[in-house]
């Protein structure tokens, strides 16, 4: 997300975290569990937030507004949905025999994995060329040994049943050729949660970004910006 800090901060107060295992985290004391995520996340955070969170943070940002709705204004969901994983009801996100080989090629070859899965990312998108070497940076601040949590959240979390409360507005920014989050999973998303809520229900938003994979906010950028901003001026 750094890419988008400078331009964040002209408007708002930003807290930008890192997952455990990276960037500045690497050395966080760390469980690997939900109960100590949430804690961590709520001593950091205000009192009051609008939370963006990406991919497996979108999942982490998901939990903590069902733990903490009173501190949480909006949601913005990137290329994140309430499951990773494909099952009964839930055709169109990765499919769990593609999941399990990552993993278990992750458990032997890390490095090599997680570079295949940079290219995934940056795939069917303007400006693959410079997201590359954005995640590339990034991955050089990350340490594989201590990321494997993630993948264990991704295959084990299942938040579908977790009814947001109707007072905080969603939004979810996909893009549309992303090959990790399809979009029609994001799709899905939106008619879960419009159907978990009472008739009229109208605080979730899908904003498709076109020529975009699973990092709309660094292929476009100014639209992020745009929708961050639109988010707020609804909860401010």
């Amino acid at each position: 997300m750094q890419p988008c800090i400078d331009k964040l901060t002209e408007d708002f107060h930003v807290w930008c975290i890192d997952l455990p295992g990276h960037g500045e985290s690497l050395d966080i004391e760390w469980d690997e569990s939900v109960d100590q995520g949430l804690e961590l996340l709520a001593e950091i955070l205000p009192e009051r937030c609008c939370l963006v969170g990406w991919s497996l943070g979108g999942l982490l940002a998901q939990l903590y507004v069902k733990q903490y709705p009173q501190r949480v204004q909006s949601l913005m969901l990137i290329a994140s949905t309430p499951k990773f994983v494909a099952g009964p009801g839930w055709p169109h996100a990765m499919p769990s025999n593609i999941f399990e080989k990552f993993s278990e090629q992750f458990n032997t070859s890390p490095k090599e994995i997680l570079k295949q899965f940079r290219t995934l990312q940056t795939l069917h998108s303007v400006s693959s060329k410079e997201i590359m070497c954005v995640l590339e940076q990034a991955a050089s601040e990350q340490s594989p040994g201590k990321m494997a949590w993630g993948l264990q959240w991704l295959q084990e979390l299942d938040l579908r049943d977790s009814c947001i409360a109707e007072d905080i507005l969603l939004q979810l920014l996909h893009g549309e050729n992303d090959q990790v989050s399809s979009i029609k999973v994001a799709q899905q998303t939106v008619e879960l949660w419009q159907t978990s809520h009472k008739p009229g229900y109208k605080n979730v938003q899908l904003c498709i970004i076109t020529d975009a994979g699973h990092t709309p906010f660094l292929s476009h950028p100014e639209r992020f910006h745009k929708q961050v901003k639109l988010m707020l001026s609804k909860t401010c």
